[in-house]
């Protein structure tokens, strides 16, 4: 009877681990949040852009509007066997214009991290999963320390500031969202004309299905003996998708 008792046992907890087992999710299943930079060729987005420039030449300040649109052109394997996608930047005024070809960028997921390209600069945008107050160095691959011309992409540290939250942009409803402040950096002191000074600030939204739909992006420095700023701000605004 004992005997009878035991094997039963064994028996039930041999049907129990490969229930679960059946349960078990895949590690490809498991919500990683990729879905925030959606990769297939095809999809496109439209962008409203404003773009500030500080010219310290003219003493000037002057606001550009036109309209960018992004689409995931197609699909190859970089030189790490990863698969890659290729995406086309248009350009245009407003929409009484034709489309122009402006550049290229290109993208690479893995199951830890998203790689773009852009102006032959590499960035990880985003890393996964998704949670709240992650933190990475996103321009880890930039080489800011050794090229005096990148060196204001130095130390900016990415983080999950929201994630998975409601937001409006010019009364377009994403109903999941992930805000990602990169750097704000100010130098010297702004409040004095007699003094150095430099603003960086960097801040990217991403909503599942769409991708990158906020990008606030602002370098500028000021020299003294000079008296103007010189640098630019550069706000893209998602107006359109599929």
């Amino acid at each position: 009877m004992e005997k009878m008792r035991l094997w039963v046992v064994v028996c039930i907890g041999i049907l129990f681990i490969a229930s679960c087992g059946k349960d078990t999710i895949p590690p490809d299943d498991v919500e990683l949040g990729k879905e925030y930079y959606p990769l297939h060729v095809g999809h496109s987005v439209i962008y409203n852009v404003d773009s500030i420039i500080y010219n310290d030449f003219t003493k000037t300040t002057d606001t550009f509007k036109m309209e960018y649109k992004d689409v995931v052109a197609s699909e190859f394997i970089d030189n790490e066997a990863r698969p890659s996608f290729v995406i086309d930047r248009y350009i245009r005024q407003d929409s009484t214009f034709p489309w122009t070809e402006n550049a290229t960028y290109y993208a690479t997921m893995t199951n830890y991290r998203l790689e773009v390209i852009e102006n032959n600069l590499r960035m990880i945008k985003l890393v996964f999963p998704v949670k709240l107050n992650t933190s990475w160095y996103g321009n880890s691959f930039i080489p800011a320390t050794f090229n005096d011309d990148l060196k204001w992409y130095g130390g900016w540290v990415y983080k999950y500031a929201k994630v998975n939250e409601p937001l409006y942009i010019d009364n377009i409803y994403f109903q999941s969202t992930v805000s990602i402040p990169q750097v704000d950096l100010t130098e010297g002191a702004p409040n004095s004309p007699n003094e150095y000074s430099a603003k960086t600030f960097s801040k990217e939204v991403y909503a599942k299905s769409v991708g990158l739909i906020y990008r606030e992006l602002t370098r500028w420095e000021y020299q003294s003996n000079v008296g103007y700023k010189k640098g630019f701000t550069l706000i893209l605004k998602a107006k359109s998708f599929e």
